[in-house]
């Protein structure tokens, strides 16, 4: 007993020493809606939560975020400030974004670690378009692949037990195909199968190593089971119910008792370990309280040796959640009128909870039903396994009577899981590699050696976008960092710095860049997305909204709303800089031939291409106009252009060299998304949002309860509210409501 004892500790360990090289957080994105069009901002909430509990965490401070196009090409990529476990944020949807189907990725020191192959990345889709009126909905494509694959409960058929056998059915994009077909028994028929929901299906029978089986479907093909064992152990669940797990464990008749263990785990937690003796059979019961949250529990069956010889997951307490209800005041309100909803938040017993929500209101034009995704089905399903789901809402959504099997039948089909049981080492010895903070390197290029500043503390100015500025200390070896709270302080975009050092000692700064490493280490890991529930967008939707005009306008009591006008973000610093370049630097002159030429301002325009000009040169004035022109080689006029002068025409690189100045990125700067007040909303302007509410951080009450109030847009047309959150401490939840805005 002492060494099994021994090996049991050792197996405890083993576990433990594996998940902490696994990452401890995991991230959700929600977002304002499913759908935007390119021009808009895209509003997001992230939830940083902890791996194990899915209680909220705070061991990350930064959270790097890409958004990647349908090439797999990044197209945004920002870092924003994590507080209390929750990030707020916003991208900008650039006009120039060609349609189509783009991901949200998320980082953080916690959540995505260095050598882990076999993670999963935080991911968000959304899509793009160009006008909401003219987005169509795209049929699936046919695909002529079929693949059936077939996995024995626990692992293994064994020779004279009896044992059940799940099958799933796709074709090569993953989609689900119903099959129907016959299992034979040396040519014999011995039973029949029919998938049951997307696919899968099982059938339960006593395989016989002397014997032949295979599967002819009623599409002609056939499939050989999988290799049968002559001698062994079978993992069978036989009952499931609120407070109890019934496993039956069978082994080879002749086989000689022995000591057997069932460990169970969620997330990485060891929750139950039961032991016994096997003869033939033995039945275990393993109380549900054992597990503390809802979600897959694992549960691995190992011999007297501790090797593992058969696996089971199972999905234990769907109950426990954020039970979240969404009423709106009224069922229709008319346009700009203020309308309201009433949130409550309670456990699964109906004890009322502080939960810290999220809430969007939106044109239904924007739900994307090819995107069946939301914090359960994530948390709880796509982070978790690693095969293709289809629709993960189907196996949250109360009314689908069959929800419980149908999930069943999905773990039963995902295989061995990605642990790999080795008393020696840990499967991943993944490790953090990002910072929360900005982290750099002063060197000293000067071939004179000072003494004094050779290995002493140096002085760093740094800048935020805004040109408020901070000073921070390098060590004694050059190196420096700027943490989170800095950061916070100089939020909006760029951070850039500048060594206090003289000139002369050629002060020179490198600043780690994590988004290139980010990239490097994501081409190794596969992707897992959940799939749409039948097709996504080609064919017209049959939407009642608002009017169109030809020119994208949206026409609203003959009155044309047109959008307004984004320009590229260029911040103060960089103004500033350009300021500084003006007054050191202007290679650019006016001649004093008639008429007057502005020369060496854009590249290739030029009065005297020679080079040569005796006379005096004068200096450009700003914002007066000046004629430019360029020559071909064989001094052809190619063209001559009327501009106004606005200053030098520098690079950004430029004007950091010359103001010995160095820049990376800090936290993206905040913004706050607009909802009209009682002032606003009497204006006679068309109002056009098609987002009537956004609301990041709703924190509901003692009781449970909060409500959110908004004004109506001139759109009349369904809407739809979303409400997600969690209690911070592992409950998670969401609900939806909708609601019509009609006219007078």
């Amino acid at each position: 007993m002492v060494h099994s004892q021994e090996s049991i500790d050792s197996l405890v360990n083993h576990i433990e020493s594996s998940f902490s090289s696994h990452p401890s957080e995991s991230i959700y994105f929600q977002t304002s809606k499913d759908i935007y069009e390119t021009g808009e901002d895209l509003w997001f909430k992230a939830y940083q939560l902890d791996a194990q509990t899915f209680g909220l965490s705070d061991k990350s401070k930064t959270l790097y975020l890409q958004m990647i196009n349908p090439k797999d090409s990044v197209v945004w990529q920002e870092k924003y400030p994590v507080e209390n476990g929750i990030v707020s944020g916003h991208i900008y949807i650039d006009e120039k974004l060609p349609e189509g189907d783009y991901f949200l990725e998320g980082y953080t020191k916690h959540s995505f670690y260095k050598n882990d192959t076999i993670g999963i990345t935080p991911t968000r889709k959304i899509r793009i378009v160009k006008n909401i009126a003219r987005s169509e909905v795209m049929e699936n494509p046919k695909d002529t692949i079929f693949r059936f694959e077939t996995f024995p409960e626990g692992g293994n058929l064994v020779s004279g037990l009896s044992s059940k056998l799940a099958f799933k059915a796709t074709d090569g994009k993953g989609n689900p195909v119903s099959v129907e077909g016959t299992i034979y028994e040396d040519d014999k028929f011995l039973c029949g199968i029919k998938s049951v929901h997307d696919g899968m299906g099982t059938v339960s029978f006593t395989p016989l190593a002397n014997k032949k089986y295979k599967i002819e479907l009623k599409n002609g093909k056939s499939y050989p089971l999988p290799g049968i064992h002559s001698q062994g152990m079978v993992l069978n669940l036989r009952k499931q119910d609120k407070e109890h797990l019934d496993f039956v464990l069978s082994q080879t008749k002749g086989l000689p008792h022995r000591q057997i263990y069932l460990l169970g785990q969620m997330r990485g937690m060891i929750c139950c370990m039961a032991k016994g003796i096997l003869k033939d059979s033995l039945k275990i019961s393993i109380p549900l309280e054992n597990f503390p949250y809802q979600g897959i529990a694992e549960f691995t069956l190992f011999d007297s040796s501790m090797q593992p010889v058969a696996e089971r997951l199972v999905y234990v307490h769907p109950q426990k959640k954020l039970y979240i209800t969404a009423e709106p005041e009224k069922t229709s309100f008319t346009i700009r009128e203020k309308a309201s909803i009433k949130i409550k938040t309670t456990d699964e017993k109906g004890n009322p909870v502080r939960a810290n929500l999220g809430i969007s209101v939106y044109d239904r034009a924007y739900n994307n039903p090819a995107d069946p995704v939301n914090i359960l089905t994530y948390c709880y399903l796509s982070s978790q396994i690693r095969g293709r789901i289809c629709n993960p809402t189907y196996y949250f959504d109360e009314k689908n009577s069959d929800r419980k099997e149908a999930l069943d039948l999905l773990l039963l089909t995902q295989g061995w899981r990605r642990y790999v049981w080795n008393a020696v080492e840990p499967d991943c010895q993944g490790q953090p590699f990002l910072t929360d903070e900005i982290n750099g390197m002063q060197t000293l290029k000067s071939k004179k050696k000072d003494k004094q500043n050779e290995g002493a503390e140096q002085l760093i100015q740094v800048f935020g976008a805004e040109g408020n500025s901070q000073f921070i200390w390098t060590d004694s070896t050059g190196r420096f960092m700027v943490d989170p709270d800095k950061m916070k302080a100089l939020q909006g975009g760029y951070v850039y710095l500048k060594p206090m050092l003289s000139k002369e000692f050629k002060p020179a700064l490198e600043l780690v860049d994590y988004f290139p490493l980010i990239d490097s280490i994501k081409k190794n890991r596969p992707q897992y997305y959940p799939m749409e529930e039948l097709s996504h967008y080609k064919k017209e939707q049959i939407l009642d909204l608002p009017v169109i005009s030809s020119d994208s306008t949206i026409l609203l009591n003959e009155v044309t709303i047109t959008a307004k006008g984004h320009k590229p973000f260029r911040d103060k610093m960089m103004g500033r800089l350009d300021s500084l370049a003006k007054v050191d630097l202007n290679k650019a002159w006016v001649c004093e031939c008639q008429p007057v030429y502005l020369n060496d301002y854009y590249p290739g325009y030029t009065h005297h291409p020679n080079g040569k000009y005796d006379k005096v040169k004068k200096l450009p004035v700003e914002g007066k106009g000046y004629r430019i022109i360029k020559y071909s080689p064989m001094m052809v006029v190619e063209d001559i252009q009327e501009i106004v002068y606005s200053g030098p025409l520098y690079s950004d690189e430029e004007l950091l060299k010359m103001n010995n100045l160095w820049r990376t990125k800090g936290y993206y700067g905040k913004r706050e998304f607009y909802q009209p007040d009682e002032v606003d909303i009497q204006l006679s302007t068309p109002d056009a949002r098609n987002t009537l509410l956004w609301t990041p951080s709703v924190i509901t009450d003692e009781k449970g309860e909060a409500k959110v109030y908004f004004y109506c847009s001139d759109i009349n047309t369904g809407f739809i509210g979303v409400v997600e959150g969690v209690d911070g401490s592992g409950l998670l939840g969401n609900a939806k409501c909708e609601f019509r805005v009609i006219r007078k």
